[in-house]
């Protein structure tokens, strides 16, 4: 009889293991979003269309020779602008090519409605209306997720299905900007 609770345990834990994990986002907006893969080569892409920046050589009489200055100020400063740059980026790309929009409030503006278009042009960014790529990722980014954990839940699950490991999904969280509302 043991041997069969065993069996019983092994079988519904294998059970468990082959169910698809839930990939449903549901942000605090009521707006429920489905996470699929990012392509793994757009990501890669993305990644490398932003390098990080070379720190500054600096010669140094001393030892005759020149060498870089990773604490020089100004590089510091664009190395963190950087950072929020790949990582805005980054989140961009997982959004638009990592969820698809499943279901929204009746009385929420979707991706396609004039009405948050006209607010978004209130902010005096530039818009591409035209352009039904750039609606949904604006209208996410801005009218959807609202809220940083709307953002790490994104962030998280898209990560999880394109293989992200789940500590750069957190590193992309730390740098400034991977947690604004205001997106």
């Amino acid at each position: 009889m043991v041997k069969n609770d065993l069996d019983t345990k092994v079988v519904q834990v294998l059970d468990e293991v082959d169910k698809p994990q839930d990939n449903m986002i549901e942000l605090s907006t009521g707006v429920i979003l489905r996470g699929k893969q990012a392509p793994p080569m757009t990501l890669i892409t993305i990644m490398g269309a932003f390098p990080r920046p070379k720190p500054p050589v600096v010669l140094i009489k001393d030892m005759g020779r020149e060498m870089e200055n990773p604490d020089d100020p100004d590089y510091l400063e664009r190395v963190k602008a950087w950072g929020t740059e790949q990582s805005n980026v980054m989140l961009s790309a997982l959004i638009l090519s990592g969820t698809e929009l499943v279901s929204k409030p009746d009385d929420m503006p979707g991706p396609d409605d004039q009405e948050w278009m006209d607010e978004y042009e209130l902010y005096g960014l530039s818009m591409h209306r035209e352009n039904p790529s750039w609606r949904y990722l604006r209208w996410v980014q801005h009218k959807a997720a609202v809220t940083a954990d709307d953002i790490k839940q994104i962030m998280a699950v898209v990560g999880r299905l394109s293989g992200i490991p789940e500590k750069a999904v957190e590193s992309a969280e730390q740098f400034p900007g991977g947690d604004k509302k205001d997106r």
